[in-house]
Formats: C-alpha cells, sequence, structure tokens
C-alpha cells in the first residue's frame, strides 16, 4: 500500500517557494520508482502552467534522475502558444488535477475585441490580420464556418479531369447547377481561390481550394491529385461550398477575412457582448515524443482529471485529398515511443483533427473513463498505417476503456470513432461511440492477405449508434481489414446506421478479414444489413442478433477459393428486405442452426442455409420495435442453440453520473439526405465538352460528334457539331443521347439549331422500357419541320432556328407542345401534339440524331433541358 506524505515541505531548490512533497511510488510507477516528491501549478504560483512543471521535474532531475513526481494542477484556465512536448527522461509523473479542480489546458485564445452588429443580425470584430484559424467556439460550442448549403449538400452533375502539370497535378472541373454556385458571384478571384469545397464520395471525402469557378454556368474549377478510380467524384458526389461571406446565413455561422474581420451570426440568447469566443493558435496541445528506435522510450506518464481542448487544423494549400479513416490527419495529443502513458478521467475536445493518437513505437497505453468529444477528425487511433520494419517502433497493447466518443467528423467526415491501424493486442471496451458520419470501430490497415500486425485486438462491450447521418457509404458499426487472427468482437450494441447510398452495415469484415470471431452482438436499425462480408476466409459469426435492416439482413459479395465464414447460431429478425443478399449457395460458406424472424411475411432460408438446419420462427422478444431485446420465452432461441447474453452492459460503467451523461447526450437528426434532383443542362458548348450525362454513337471516321469553334456560333465562339458523312453503318449515326430519368412533373428542353441543305435532323424523348416508348419525336428534313403525324411549317437552312418542347410526365403525360423562333419573326407554338406512344410517361433518353445519308452538317448551341416538379 502506498503512503501518502504530508503536505507542504518546502524543496531546498532554488525555487524554494514550489510546494513538494514525498510519496513512496514503486506500487504506481514500478521498481524504478523509489519515491515521489509533488509540485503544484496554479495560475498565480510560482509554476504557471503545466510546461513549467516540466522543466521544474528537468531541472530538479539533474541531481535525482530516478525522482518521480506527482504535480497538481489547480482549477484554472492555462492557455498555450505551442505543443507542451515531453521527451525520454520526462516520465515517472503523474500530472492530476488537485482535490476538486478541472483544470483546463487550452490550445485557444479569447477573443475579447469589441463586437459591432450589422446587417442582417451578424456581428464582427477585428483579430490580428496574422492569426488564421478554421475553427471557433462560441460559449463552448463549436461554430460553423460559413458554407452552402446549411445542411447536407449539393450533388455534382459531372467532373472533368486533365493533367495540369509534369509532377502529377490534375485539373478537375466540377459541374454543379448554377443556382447552387450564384453565391460565389460578384467575388473577386482572390476570394474564389479561398473558397473550399468539400466533396462527399462513398467513404471518403475531398476538402480543397477553387482555383477559379463560373458562378452562373456552375462551374468549379480545382486542382491537385488525380482522382482515384475506385473512388472518383462523379455524378451525384455530393459537396458543400465553404469559407465565403454570401454563405453567412444560419446561426452559428462565421467567416473570417483575410484583413482580420470575424463575422458572426449569433445563436438563440447570444449575446455577443458577453460571450466567450475562443480560435484555436496551435493544432496540437500535448507531443510525447520517445524515440523507440534507439531505446528512448517515455515511461510512466500519466494524465487525469484533465480537460485539453481548443486545438486546431488549418488547411494547407493543397487542401485535404481523400484517405480512409482521414488517416493523415494528426491528433490533439499526439504519443510516438511511449510506454505506460495513461490518460485517465480527461477531457479531449473542441479540437480540429483527432483527439489522441498512439502512433509509433507505443506500449502499454490507457485512455479510461475519458470524455472526448467535438472533434474535427475522429476520437482515438492507435498504431500506424505502415508495418514498421524494427520492432521496437510498433505498437501495441494499448487499451481503450469506458470512454465517451462523441461528435466528431466536424471537419473530416471520414473520420472514425476508435481506429486501429497495424497495431495488435489492443483492448477497446466498455466506450460510448456515437455521433460521427462514418464508422464507429475500425480495426486493421491491410486490403487482401498480406502481412498484417492487427492481430489479437479486443472489441468488446461498446456501444456504438448513429453514425453516417447520411453522408457516407459503405461504413459500419465496426469494420474490419485484412488478417487478424484472435481478434474477438464481443458484446457489442450497434443502431442506427444511415448512410448515404450503400452499405450501412452493423458489422462489416472487409477486404481480407480473416480469423475473426463475432460473437454475442446485438444489431438493429441499419440502413443495409446486420452483417455484410465482402471478402475475407474463415471467419466465425455466431450467437449474434441482428434485427431490422432496411435493406436486407445478411450480405456476401464475393466467392474466393476459401472458406468465407461460418454464421451460425444468430437470430435474424426483420421486416423489409432481402434476408440472404449477394452471393450464395455456394460451398464456401456455412449458414446453419440460425432462427429467422419476418412477422410479416414468408421466410426463404434456402439462398443461404444449404443444410436446411435452421429454423424460423417468432424470437420472442419483449418490445423490439422500441429496443428491448430481452427474451419473454427462450424456447425457440433453445432450438438453435442460442445462449442468452446481457446486452445491457454494453457502453459505459462506473458511477451514475458516468453513466448519465452517456445516456443523455444529444443525438444527431437521422433524417434522410435529399434524393440528387432531376438531372438538368445548361449548357453553352464553351467549356469544349460533351453534355453532362451524354453518350454519343458514331461509324469510326465516318462523321461524328464534336464541340467545335465556328465563326457564327449563337452565343460565344463553340457549337456542338454532328457531323454527317454518306456510307454510316447505322442511318442514325452520328447520334448524341443524353439521360436525364425525369419521372414526373414537367420537363422542358430549348436549344438552338442550325442546319445546311442537306440536313436530315430528328430529335427525340423516350423512356428506358424495352421496347422503348416514345413521346415528343420532330424530324427537320427538305426545309420542313414535322412530327411522325403532322406538318407543322417551313424552316430556313443555315439559320439559327430556336426550338422549345415541353411535355407533361408520369399519370398526366399525353401531349405535348413545341415553340419555334426564327430571327426576328413572332415564335410559333403548336399545342396538343399527340405523343408517339399512348404508355409513354418517363423521360429517359433524349437524342439528337444525325439522319442524312448524304455529307451535312448540325450545329446546336445553348442547350438548356429543365425540370418542374409538380
Amino acid at each position: 500500500m502506498c503512503a501518502t506524505a504530508k503536505p507542504g515541505i518546502k524543496s531546498h531548490s532554488k525555487t524554494s517557494s514550489i510546494a513538494v512533497g514525498v510519496v513512496l511510488m514503486g506500487c504506481l510507477l514500478g521498481p524504478r520508482a523509489v519515491a515521489q516528491s509533488v509540485l503544484r501549478v496554479s495560475p498565480d504560483g510560482p509554476l504557471r502552467s503545466v510546461a513549467d512543471a516540466r522543466d521544474e521535474i528537468r531541472r530538479q532531475r539533474g541531481r535525482t534522475p530516478d525522482q518521480a513526481f506527482r504535480v497538481l494542477i489547480a482549477d484554472g484556465v492555462y492557455s498555450i502558444e505551442q505543443p507542451i512536448v515531453f521527451g525520454h527522461g520526462d516520465g515517472n509523473v503523474v500530472y492530476e488535477a488537485d482535490t476538486g479542480a478541472k483544470p483546463i489546458v487550452s490550445a485557444g485564445r479569447r477573443i475579447t475585441s469589441r463586437w459591432t452588429q450589422g446587417a442582417n443580425g451578424v456581428w464582427s470584430t477585428n483579430v490580428p490580420r496574422d492569426w488564421h484559424f478554421e475553427q471557433l467556439w462560441v460559449n463552448g460550442s463549436r461554430a460553423t464556418r460559413a458554407r452552402e448549403p446549411d445542411q447536407f449538400f449539393y450533388y455534382l452533375l459531372r467532373v472533368d479531369q486533365e493533367p495540369e502539370d509534369q509532377k502529377g497535378r490534375f485539373r478537375q472541373t466540377l459541374h454543379g447547377r448554377p443556382g447552387e454556385t450564384e453565391g460565389l458571384a460578384g467575388l473577386t478571384a482572390e476570394e474564389i481561390r479561398r473558397v473550399q469545397f468539400v466533396a462527399f464520395h462513398k467513404w471518403d471525402t475531398t476538402r480543397r481550394y477553387l482555383d477559379h469557378a463560373d458562378p452562373m454556368a456552375g462551374r468549379l474549377v480545382s486542382s491537385g491529385r488525380e482522382m482515384k478510380s475506385w473512388n472518383p467524384l462523379t455524378h451525384n458526389t455530393g459537396y458543400q461550398l465553404e469559407n465565403y461571406l454570401a454563405a453567412l446565413d444560419q446561426p452559428g455561422e462565421w467567416f473570417l477575412s483575410p484583413d482580420g474581420v470575424l463575422s458572426y451570426l449569433p445563436r438563440k440568447g447570444e449575446v455577443m457582448g458577453d460571450a466567450e469566443v475562443i480560435a484555436p493558435v496551435c493544432e496540437q496541445i500535448l507531443i510525447i515524443q520517445g524515440d523507440p528506435a534507439n531505446d528512448r522510450t517515455v515511461r510512466d506518464l500519466e494524465f487525469k482529471g484533465i480537460t485539453f481542448q481548443n486545438s486546431g487544423w488549418t488547411s494547407p494549400p493543397e487542401g485535404f485529398e481523400p484517405s480512409q479513416a482521414a488517416s493523415p490527419i494528426e491528433a490533439a495529443v499526439q504519443v510516438d515511443g511511449a510506454h505506460g502513458v495513461a490518460f485517465r478521467d480527461c477531457e479531449i475536445g473542441h479540437v480540429g483533427g483527432y483527439g489522441i493518437w498512439f502512433r509509433r513505437g507505443c506500449r502499454d497505453g490507457l485512455v479510461q473513463r475519458c470524455l472526448i468529444q467535438d472533434l474535427g477528425a475522429g476520437g482515438v487511433r492507435i498504431g500506424e498505417t505502415v508495418i514498421a520494419s524494427n520492432e521496437s517502433e510498433q505498437t501495441s497493447h494499448i487499451t481503450v476503456d469506458n470512454n465517451i466518443v462523441f461528435d466528431g467528423g466536424h471537419t473530416f467526415p471520414c473520420a472514425v470513432g476508435i481506429w486501429i491501424g497495424q497495431s495488435g493486442d489492443n483492448q477497446v471496451t466498455h466506450n460510448e461511440i456515437a455521433d460521427f458520419y462514418y464508422t464507429g470501430i475500425s480495426v486493421g490497415w491491410r486490403w487482401g492477405y498480406a502481412e498484417s500486425l492487427a492481430k489479437r485486438n479486443q472489441i468488446r462491450m461498446n456501444h456504438i449508434h448513429h453514425l453516417g447521418q447520411g453522408y457516407l457509404s459503405d461504413m459500419g458499426g465496426i469494420y474490419t481489414l485484412g488478417p487478424s487472427e484472435g481478434t474477438v468482437l464481443s458484446g457489442n450494441v450497434i443502431h442506427d446506421i444511415e448512410s448515404w447510398g450503400y452499405g450501412g452495415w452493423g458489422l462489416y469484415n472487409d477486404e481480407g478479414s480473416s480469423d475473426i470471431l463475432l460473437e454475442n452482438n446485438l444489431v438493429y436499425r441499419t440502413k443495409s444489413g446486420g452483417y455484410h462480408q465482402h471478402y475475407g476466409r474463415d471467419n466465425r459469426i455466431r450467437n449474434n442478433i441482428f434485427a431490422f435492416g432496411r435493406e436486407y439482413q445478411v450480405r456476401r459479395s464475393k466467392v474466393e477459393d476459401h472458406r468465407s465464414f461460418t454464421f451460425e447460431q444468430n437470430i435474424v429478425l426483420f421486416e423489409s428486405g432481402d434476408l440472404f443478399h449477394g452471393q450464395w449457395g455456394d460451398d464456401k460458406v456455412t449458414v446453419q442452426q440460425n432462427l429467422f424472424w419476418n412477422p410479416s411475411g414468408q421466410v426463404d432460408i434456402t439462398p443461404g442455409d444449404r443444410s436446411k438446419t435452421s429454423v424460423v420462427a417468432d424470437p420472442r422478444f419483449v418490445d423490439p420495435q422500441n429496443d428491448d431485446f430481452h427474451f419473454v420465452d427462450t424456447t425457440a432461441a433453445k432450438r438453435i442453440g442460442f445462449q442468452p447474453f446481457d446486452w445491457t452492459r454494453a457502453g459505459v460503467y462506473g458511477d451514475e453520473e458516468w453513466r448519465s451523461l452517456a445516456k443523455s447526450l444529444p443525438m444527431p437528426s437521422m433524417d434522410q439526405p435529399p434524393v440528387p434532383p432531376p438531372l438538368e443542362l445548361h449548357e453553352d458548348f464553351e467549356s469544349g465538352i460533351l453534355p453532362i450525362k451524354s453518350r454519343v454513337s458514331v461509324d469510326g471516321n465516318l462523321g461524328g460528334v464534336a464541340v467545335v469553334d465556328v465563326d457564327q456560333a449563337h452565343s460565344g465562339k463553340k457549337v456542338l457539331r454532328l457531323t454527317d458523312t454518306a456510307g454510316q453503318r447505322r442511318r442514325y449515326y452520328p447520334m448524341m443521347v443524353v439521360s436525364p430519368h425525369h419521372v414526373d412533373g414537367i420537363t422542358r428542353c430549348r436549344f438552338f439549331v442550325r442546319l445546311d441543305d442537306a440536313a436530315v435532323f430528328q430529335h427525340e424523348w423516350r423512356d428506358a422500357s424495352q421496347r422503348y416508348q416514345t413521346g415528343p419525336s420532330l424530324w427537320f428534313e427538305n426545309g420542313r419541320l414535322r412530327t411522325p403525324t403532322q406538318d407543322l411549317m417551313a424552316i430556313p437552312s443555315d439559320r439559327w432556328i430556336q426550338i422549345e418542347i415541353a411535355a407533361k410526365l408520369g399519370e398526366e403525360a399525353g401531349t405535348w407542345s413545341v415553340t419555334i423562333g426564327i430571327d426576328d419573326a413572332p415564335p410559333r407554338t403548336f399545342n396538343d401534339l399527340p405523343i408517339v406512344t399512348d404508355t409513354w410517361q418517363t423521360l429517359a433518353w433524349v437524342g439528337f440524331v444525325s439522319q442524312a445519308d448524304v455529307d451535312s452538317i448540325v450545329d446546336i448551341d445553348d442547350l438548356n433541358l429543365t425540370h418542374d416538379a409538380r
């Protein structure tokens, strides 16, 4: 038992006013520590910061190298201008909040300059021009840098990419809808270059500055690395625009101009004269920097009861290129080359990146009963993305236990609550993980079956929920990668997983996941399935409860020449979607002795269970619709050998105050994001490229479809040209088709067309059925304009003719109209034209077709395709 000496004994050092005590510490810090000196830190004392205490310890250790220390920190805010760095020789110390104290180490600076109110309720103040920051906290809550839209995102129409230079950089042109980008109109070229776009694509996010923009055309240009072929920016990629004053239109938003004017729109109840406004001055708070390669580690360093907050992250000029789990992003508290470093009862929050990272060469670390919240990225990271060749530089045996990891992804939505890379023998237990835009816990960093260090990790009794929130795809409550012998996922409760597109899973064994035991987990309310394996080997999924997957319940994506997994003694309760989804029916997967139940319909077990040993029966839960999965009766469960487990023990433990905090966390809305709006085109062809969602059909070198320069375009300098020749393999070559997929409301298509004397041009609308149904159809031939059933009027050659077609879709489809304008003559409109096929209702195909069988040219300019919802 450790005996504590009486306080108040003075040291005999030069700093004689520093209070020092002595305590035996061998039981706490190991055999090399024989006694402990106590130092005190307070805002008005001789030691006024953690760094002061560290430096005093270094000075005293010049005489007593093995001396253990305990540093008691009084109440107060201890602001820093640069990270506090600990190195080899700074260990064998406990930094602890004094009795009843809640000290805060802040990497932020309070803004105390006078606020003045301006137009539209926006307040402003001045900060030093050399103080650039990208995070702001008002009265302890993160404010939002001005952006549009204010919730969810806009959708890209298309992205074009071309090499920019010889250094591997590429230029990407992002095509949005003009109404979404018009807020950039009026910005100077310099202001445009300070705007960032944030793109949400599958499991990644991209954050980059704009190079320039054409707001009225909806075009944005940025440059950076080449897009990844497996996850590029595409049609319907979600995006936001951030950091321009015109976007400051919602309470809680702010904008900082280059000349130091900070603008803010207060939230309800905020009074700017009394508000505490804090911005970061550095990106990290603590850096524990040992040198494991040379056996100069930091040993036995503990932090207890201290809050670390207000660190930032500043975008580099190149922005942030997509990387799964925001893997390049560092942490507010970063640990390298350290053994026995512990964080107990601490808070790490209001940070720009990750919370804490045991990175290189760490052993026996501990994060326990900490609140890790309001994060720019994720919460806790363990290990690295590469395997260090020197074993001393590999990280293992880290325990993350009984923590609340909450409210992350504010700057990097693709970040993870708790991430384990190339690291093994770690314990992640009893944590509350919620309110992230991507995965809750990620284990492993190897795509495929090559070497991995992520073995024997224990992921037990965590409560993981409210993830995704409709922003990203291909995610899970717990996600694994690569060979993982001895890894166990057990006793976890996972629910409310909402992806944007595909892949909102509960338990997700991704590429190469192998030799993992997944048992006694409760998973419910997932957008996709409760369990998914992409591909892997010899995983065992047993004695779990999977309930209420919306799209399907269990998915297997790939068949390989070895056993994928064994799925046995599980209970699957569902009300919608397929039971088995993906690849089933072969002998490389074992599905046996499960209980399946759909109270509203029949259950077909044959796609997955070839052994026919599973049972279709009501599992008799108390009230699963209201999250009570206790059993009323275990008779049915016993038929498959199911062993009931106490799922209520998942999550944090300890005193009532701590458990109540976890239960009272405000949960985000799980609303579905708006569906991508119907395709619209506003194309003047001045970009030199074909329209969005278009495709062409041509016959080799016999003519073609291209954007070309002409002397007399209808506007600008370019037009879309269909060049026809004799000898085409198909009469309807060349042809360009646009695929809008409009299903209701009214669609309008307006364009200008110019034909030479020999041209035969067809413009037609169709659906996607087989055989296709046809709506409006126009033919230009021999100086006449006609429909398939009616001659309309004479038209000239070699002059621009304006065509505007309007047609109702859906159940109201049936007739259409066309308006023709030629030069300054009054336009002529033909109404109530019959559609070609009576059953046509939807628009999936808009064709621009040259039907001549001789040399001819058709030019098209200023193409607009718009859609009005009903």
